[in-house]
């Protein structure tokens, strides 16, 4: 058995089947660990999230920012946008079971045999890999009582707060994990969040930001096991990050790049092109 990783698939079901075929993914034998965002701006969403769905126990995900999007609709707290691409979902007879599975995915996702832990964007500096699953379980609880999720989804969007203090509370706390986990990727020299900045490390250097995994603890992926922390949401990254125990895996595949993955048992990096036009083309 060998487990595999692979970066936001933004509903690219092509380009998700030619990884799998060129990792020779086995789907009786091997896992398949998934960073979020499968669905979202690409050509077919309904195809590739019940492609996901039919892996059953042999696929794993985390929720990236689109797929809470996706469930924002759904309740009727935002306007399906064309770029978007919902409506084969939100059409879809099966619209009733895509939500109760959604709602059943993780923020973070721990495996349970080898030392990897999955986000969709990546983990504050204020934490460690302890507080970051104690915030992701507490965060999951809410999504998966209809009328908690319902009452988050109605304020889920701001970028406030920008900083984390033990004492947070309310829609306040919960705002601040789930931007965590699924929109951070710059922060400021006292490790307070910027979600305005989506520009490379390099440029957003001249403006004080810095990657988020720049700022972590030297011990802050320590807790029962020394974890490698696998994340995605960051195309412009496209997969450079220099952290040993850090894999950087959206190499925006959807906006005509590549799709990535990663192979723990061997740690090799998988790579295919996109069949999409490149974003400067549009």
């Amino acid at each position: 058995m060998s487990v595999y990783f692979i970066g936001d698939v933004h509903a690219c079901f092509h380009e998700l089947q030619d990884l799998l075929n060129v990792m020779e993914f086995n789907p009786n034998d091997d896992e398949l660990v998934l960073t979020g965002d499968i669905i979202g701006r690409g050509p077919h969403p309904l195809e590739t999230i019940e492609y996901v769905r039919s892996l059953g126990d042999r696929a794993h995900m985390v929720l990236g920012n689109h797929d809470l999007n996706l469930l924002a609709v759904i309740f009727g707290h935002n306007q399906p946008k064309k770029k978007d691409n919902l409506s084969p979902i939100l059409k879809s007879s099966k619209i009733d079971s895509i939500t109760d599975w959604l709602r059943k995915q993780p923020l973070l996702y721990i495996h349970p045999e080898i030392p990897v832990c999955t986000v969709h964007a990546g983990i504050t500096p204020q934490w460690n890999i302890g507080t970051a699953i104690s915030c992701a379980r507490e965060m999951e609880q809410v999504i998966r009582d209809e009328k908690q999720l319902d009452n988050f989804l109605s304020e889920m969007y701001s970028d406030d707060p920008s900083c984390w203090f033990d004492n947070l509370s309310g829609i306040s706390r919960l705002r601040y994990i789930t931007n965590v986990f699924t929109r951070i990727r710059l922060c400021y020299a006292d490790k307070s969040l910027d979600f305005k900045n989506k520009n490379s490390p390099e440029e957003a250097r001249k403006e004080g930001l810095v990657p988020w995994f720049d700022l972590l603890s030297h011990d802050a992926l320590k807790a029962d096991r020394d974890y490698t922390l696998v994340f995605g949401h960051w195309a412009a990254l496209t997969g450079k990050c220099l952290h040993p125990r850090i894999k950087s895996l959206d190499t925006g595949c959807v906006w005509g790049n590549r799709l990535t993955g990663w192979c723990y048992d061997t740690d090799t990096i998988y790579s295919v092109p996109s069949r999409q036009p490149s974003k400067f083309d549009k």
